[in-house]
């Protein structure tokens, strides 16, 4: 057999397993979840492979090695592994949030919009300074770019802007606690209005810097939020939701296409190649090297935060890092996904143990505090929101907690742990609070 009918039986096989297996959970639970999302696009991230594979239209991009069989199974149950708390979630589902009696979500969401705004005079210069001129200068995307890649040597060094890694640290909150709000039946129009900014202003500030990733993540964040709590949303909000979802998609598209042909050209030929190569390059990369990378980095990345705290010689940054690992294959300057960050990290023997260990006890506290199968915890809610935050941010890429990420980690395991401490404290002392929980959803809508 051929290398080149290897090669595309191999990425045909794993558009197959993918496929599969999302006929087997939408059999399960025929409501498309935040899961169902996930799966779609890990076939659309297949199919995108399987046409760069054997693209030499761009050689210094797509210069693979013969895929081989084992890596792409891996992959495969790595990623089923850390989905297997929202297939757990799939095949026991829930018809209710049950609202806890706290101010903390409120408290957060206000820190949220405030940071947000404090933010804007920032993005408002930026907006008149770069965004305008990517649809006028045709190098504005790639200046704009290169700005911020010339400062990534001293980055993670020094905290430059308080209120920037406050917002940073809590985006994907933002996006979570949108969704929630939205589920009540009284809802609180202040906070919604103040979070939707906060939200448009995550996915606005990467453009004016000239980066995609940002845009394409926080989209696929909110998308994935979205269809994480459709089934709590009343029908005529989801179907305002759809609408507006075509809208924002439409307008989205507009600037990250702008950028793209800033910084890579506008000949069709380069351009689509490219495009197949930034979206299917992650399991082509994983394939040829994630399993045997040429060494370890031993959580200079997944774990880069919590690992400087204890070892000084720790990378601040990604340019330090790819010269303190110059000898192993790759590095983060192509995407592996986010099995990958963790293999070339730990190891796949250890990656996998990882994996295993933290869904299982996912799932575990799923069991643990579910009273009522109609109804879910709102600490709950937010362990299954991060992770398929892991699972849609790390799919294409690589593990978006990674580096200052890891403050994300912090700031969901402290509201985490808030919550989980408070619902124990309420099992114990039913009386502790005077609030009363809201009323559960539904067929409503924002009046």
């Amino acid at each position: 057999m051929s290398e080149i009918t290897s090669n595309y039986l191999l990425s045909a096989l794993l558009i197959f397993l993918w496929m599969i297996t999302f006929i087997w959970y939408q059999r399960k639970n025929s409501r498309f979840d935040a899961g169902s999302f996930i799966i779609v696009m890990y076939i659309v991230y297949a199919i995108f492979s399987i046409l760069t594979i054997n693209d030499d239209s761009l050689p210094l991009l797509t210069n693979y090695k013969p895929l081989a069989l084992f890596p792409y199974l891996y992959l495969y149950a790595m990623m089923m592994i850390a989905m297997s708390p929202s297939v757990y979630h799939h095949t026991h589902p829930t018809e209710q949030i049950d609202y806890p009696h706290t101010n903390i979500l409120k408290m957060t969401s206000v820190v949220i919009i405030m940071t947000s705004i404090l933010l804007l005079p920032g993005f408002l210069s930026d907006f008149n300074n770069g965004f305008l001129s990517i649809f006028t200068d045709p190098e504005a995307g790639k200046n704009a770019y290169l700005e911020q890649a010339d400062g990534a040597a001293t980055s993670g060094s020094a905290i430059r802007n308080l209120p920037a890694v406050i917002f940073n640290a809590l985006s994907d909150i933002a996006v979570f606690l949108l969704f929630y709000y939205l589920t009540m039946t009284k809802k609180n129009r202040k906070l919604i209005i103040g979070l939707t900014f906060a939200v448009i202003i995550s996915l606005a500030m990467p453009v004016v810097k000239g980066q995609r990733g940002g845009v394409v993540i926080t989209s696929l964040t909110i998308m994935t939020g979205y269809f994480l709590f459709k089934q709590y949303l009343s029908k005529a909000l989801t179907r305002r939701i759809n609408k507006i979802g075509v809208v924002f998609l439409i307008i989205i598209t507009l600037p990250v296409v702008a950028i793209t042909i800033s910084r890579f050209g506008t000949e069709k030929g380069d351009m689509s190649s490219f495009i197949n190569w930034y979206v299917g390059q992650g399991n082509i990369y994983f394939n040829n090297h994630a399993l045997d990378n040429g060494g370890l980095r031993y959580g200079d990345r997944t774990l880069n935060l919590f690992k400087r705290i204890v070892d000084s010689n720790t990378s601040s940054n990604y340019v330090e890092r790819r010269e303190k690992f110059s000898h192993i294959d790759i590095n983060d300057e192509v995407f592996s996904t986010f099995v990958g960050d963790f293999a070339i990290d730990f190891g796949p023997f250890f990656a996998f143990v990882l994996f295993v260990i933290f869904n299982l006890w996912v799932i575990a506290s799923f069991q643990k505090y579910q009273e009522d199968s109609k109804k879910i915890k709102i600490h709950q809610l937010l362990l299954l929101y991060f992770t398929v935050c892991v699972s849609i941010q790390g799919g294409m890429t690589l593990f978006s907690f990674s580096d200052s990420g890891n403050l994300r980690i912090i700031t969901l395991m402290l509201l985490y742990s808030y919550l989980i401490c408070h619902e124990d404290l309420l099992r114990k002392f039913p009386l502790v609070s005077n609030s009363s929980p809201e009323p559960p959803v539904q067929n409503d809508d924002i009046k």
